[in-house]
């Protein structure tokens, strides 16, 4: 069988040679680092948002099964911006979208950013991801603690954390693709501009989808910040001045990033753990949502 993997460039014209060359010694990299390269195809792409809705609608485990291809948006809560996603897909195969934007920034955080990616495709390929655990290991969901909702987010920040270690213990690490106590309090800032968008339009479907926004881009900045903590790569104090910013350090530190396997139970109860700091966090910040004793659920505006 060929190790050989697959490369798709879907962009308008042609990369400028000095690009191209740059992306050969990327990807050069990027297949060194999957366990089954011949299973994975990297699609470069100027078309970013598009083209990855095109593959998170055809994944295998999705939280959200009604999205269409069109919803997706690369941007997030806080104005972070999406380049590169990991898509896994029936068949065993996955694809890696990533932005053809991310060379010309230079290769430093291009690297980081794509090898970042390849430790998602080692996780899932070793059978090792946290995302979507619950649908493979036995597992009965806490309802008096948490939601469906919050299990996915943390499922999501034990993978990046894990993902994110691994890019700082190989020293991959690009300064500029590492989160700080700033971050923190810039998603903190949209939590509150969800409330304060409540409080004078009483719009609960818009404060869901804000809320949820927010608490997903948290949940990915604390895992990143707590990878770097572990790592060495963010001084610890600096980290802890930012709100909320330690909370679920003390529950990953101890996870290895990709290169050890950890027993799906380990990863289910870390995800749990993870999860109810989660609801924690969007209590703080003025919100719960919990199970109703009908079995539906509810956002509450505290």
């Amino acid at each position: 069988m060929s190790s050989a993997m697959n490369v798709t460039y879907r962009v308008a014209r042609d990369l400028p040679a000095a690009q191209q060359a740059t992306w050969s010694n990327l990807l050069a990299d990027f297949t060194a680092e999957v366990p089954n390269p011949e299973k994975v195809e990297v699609v470069i792409t100027d078309e970013y948002e598009k083209v990855t809705g095109e593959y998170l609608v055809q994944e295998v485990d999705r939280s959200n099964d009604t999205m269409t291809a069109e919803q997706y948006r690369a941007d997030r809560a806080d104005g972070a911006r999406a380049a590169a996603k990991t898509c896994v897909l029936p068949g065993d195969r996955i694809v890696v979208v990533a932005s053809s934007g991310l060379v010309p920034y230079g290769i430093r955080p291009a690297r980081h950013g794509l090898l970042h990616e390849a430790q998602h495709v080692r996780l899932h390929q070793h059978g090792d991801a946290a995302w979507a655990l619950h649908r493979r290991a036995p597992f009965t969901l806490p309802e008096r603690e948490i939601t469906w909702e919050y299990l996915w987010l943390a499922e999501s920040a034990i993978d990046e954390y894990r993902c994110e270690r691994t890019v700082h213990d190989r020293g991959w690490t690009d300064p500029v693709n590492t989160v700080g106590a700033g971050d923190v309090a810039g998603v903190v800032a949209t939590f509150r501009a969800a409330r304060t968008a409540w409080d004078r339009t009483g719009d609960l479907m818009g404060a869901y989808h804000a809320a949820f926004a927010s608490l997903d881009r948290m949940s990915k900045v604390l895992g990143y910040g707590a990878a770097g903590v572990v790592s060495g790569v963010i001084p610890a104090a600096a980290w802890a001045k930012a709100p909320v910013a330690g909370r679920i350090l003390d529950v990953v530190e101890n996870l290895p990033g990709t290169d050890a396997l950890v027993p799906p139970e380990d990863l289910l109860a870390a995800a749990v753990e993870v999860a109810k700091r989660l609801r924690r966090i969007l209590q703080e910040m003025g919100f719960d949502y919990f199970f109703t004793p009908d079995g539906g659920t509810y956002l509450k505006p505290l």
